[in-house]
């Protein structure tokens, strides 16, 4: 099983469910629980070959179908029934996988820094990503990875931290969520682009130039149901670029349901 972490509201029911993204771990929301611990039961889960998560098996043919059958095994074994699903980055999508296999179980979604589909710019990187993955030193594409996601000098502790999260994820494991990337284009889109009742709120750092273009695209096409906020002064990590506005927009939605 998935290593996982809880934090108690005894005075509350509901649950909030954390999805960190590539290369990171459960420690990316640390601004978030203590504000969120006042409203809700947290509940912040390593994805595999990530932070405690590590040495879990991938299994064969991993994909994201298989990725939200463990969180949710998590969730099945903490008898959980419902609640709201925050990702972050490639959580995102497989928070959104999880709300197209089990939707009774989702209240709602925060999808930040989400990607919904790859742009021309995006896949070129991926594309440089496959190409080099076993010629270049790991350590250096970890870091080329973080240049590229988060390029703005003004961002630093969110490429800081990234990187510290990353140490946990090994070359294997690193090579097995490649493989699962290099399926996102035509997967995702059709994905996000998937009707579905369940409340959405996404939030996107103004300056992340990879991923909110084609966010806004999802979001014109959606329902109702689906919002975006822009958080000012961040980038792809936007729950750590502008801690405050993130909590006070994605508690307010939260509360709102």
């Amino acid at each position: 099983m998935l290593h996982y972490r809880t934090i108690a509201n005894n005075q509350s029911g509901s649950w909030v469910v954390m999805i960190h993204g590539a290369g990171g771990s459960i420690e990316v929301w640390h601004r978030q629980v203590a504000d969120f611990a006042r409203h809700y039961n947290i509940l912040l889960v390593d994805l595999v070959g990530h932070g405690g998560s590590a040495q879990e098996s991938f299994g064969k043919s991993f994909n994201f179908s298989k990725a939200a059958d463990q969180v949710m095994e998590v969730v099945d074994h903490l008898k959980i029934e419902k609640g709201h699903f925050m990702g972050l980055s490639l959580g995102s999508i497989v928070v959104r996988t999880i709300a197209k296999q089990h939707p009774h179980r989702v209240e709602s979604m925060v999808l930040a820094g989400a990607v919904t589909r790859l742009s021309r710019k995006t896949r070129r990187l991926f594309r440089l990503l496959t190409r080099f993955k076993k010629i270049i030193p790991y350590r250096l594409l970890k870091r080329f990875i973080a240049h590229n996601m988060i390029p703005q000098r003004e961002f630093q502790e969110s490429k800081k931290l990234y990187l510290k999260s990353a140490k946990m994820l090994s070359f294997d494991s690193f090579l097995k969520w490649m493989k699962v990337a290099e399926e996102l284009h035509t997967r995702i889109k059709a994905l996000f682009n998937e009707y579905i009742s369940i409340p959405t709120l996404y939030l996107m750092g103004e300056d992340d130039k990879l991923f909110l273009p084609e966010v806004q695209q999802t979001v014109k096409n959606g329902g109702d149901n689906v919002s975006l906020i822009i958080v000012p002064k961040a980038g792809h990590v936007c729950n750590v670029d502008n801690k405050s506005f993130f909590n006070q927009e994605s508690l307010n939605f939260l509360c709102s349901i």
